[in-house]
């Protein structure tokens, strides 16, 4: 995920692969919910999001996953509680998220069964998994249900989006729970470029640059190494990548 605002750039980096996949759905449902604000004039990336979302889980152990990174949260989360400066109450309520959204992850695969089974999405799932434009001459099913009143089309697509919701919710949980325990600090390089090891696992990188710099960082690695080396746009003279360069980094730790 890449975000801004008035002075920097927000850039992340997953270091695990389930990161990869948690990052991959937050996306996802951000496209799912983002597309149903322009539905009316446009109905083709609703379902794009839909069927993305729902292929990734049903390629990926999310709800295996998700449960343990949960529960270790949980966990670590209960350790405070007898800590005499920690605001008791936000503490309850967060292992309380956390317990709702565990005691629901497990009905993941019925929901997704739920999708699967349902007759207008089954019928046009295949065309838009295949490359290329579609367009509604291949698909009169979805024609025909286009042509329904916005209220109709807006309930039907909100309850397709709500049979996932509670995966939504969890991601997010798992998500925030990460980036808060991070913390940001300040790194000037010479030649824009930092490799760095680290005994501890990471999970994720989040890195902020600098509107004004216009460079972009390239990021590989795992959870103990990593190297970031910054680049201009293509296009941009790369002198550019070799200036001084201040940014500030923070190491998420599963």
């Amino acid at each position: 995920m890449t975000s801004t605002d008035n002075d920097n750039i927000l850039y992340e980096y997953p270091l695990q692969e389930r990161m990869r996949t948690y990052l991959r759905l937050e996306h996802g449902f951000e496209q799912l919910q983002a597309s149903r604000t322009c539905f009316d004039e446009q109905a083709e990336p609703f379902f794009n999001a839909l069927f993305a979302v729902t292929e990734l889980l049903e390629r990926c152990d999310i709800r295996t996953e998700l449960t343990k990174d949960l529960e270790l949260d949980k966990q670590r989360l209960q350790k405070w509680e007898e800590h005499p400066d920690v605001d008791r109450d936000a503490l309850r309520r967060t292992i309380n998220e956390i317990e709702h959204c565990l005691s629901t992850l497990q009905d993941i695969p019925k929901y997704l069964r739920q999708l699967k089974d349902d007759a207008l999405l089954t019928s046009i799932r295949q065309r838009f998994s295949q490359p290329g434009m579609s367009g509604l001459f291949e698909l009169p099913q979805l024609h025909l249900w286009l042509s329904q009143s916005a209220e109709e089309k807006q309930q039907q697509c909100e309850s397709w989006s709500q049979t996932l919701a509670f995966v939504e919710l969890a991601i997010t949980l798992k998500l925030t729970l990460l980036r808060e325990q991070s913390v940001f600090a300040p790194i000037q390089l010479q030649n824009g470029f930092l490799q760095e090891s680290s005994e501890q696992l990471l999970a994720m990188l989040r890195i902020k640059v600098p509107r004004s710099a216009k460079i972009y960082p390239v990021i590989s690695g795992h959870r103990q190494r990593f190297t970031v080396r910054f680049m201009p746009l293509p296009g941009e003279s790369k002198e550019t990548s070799l200036h001084d360069i201040e940014f500030e980094l923070a190491r998420c730790s599963p």
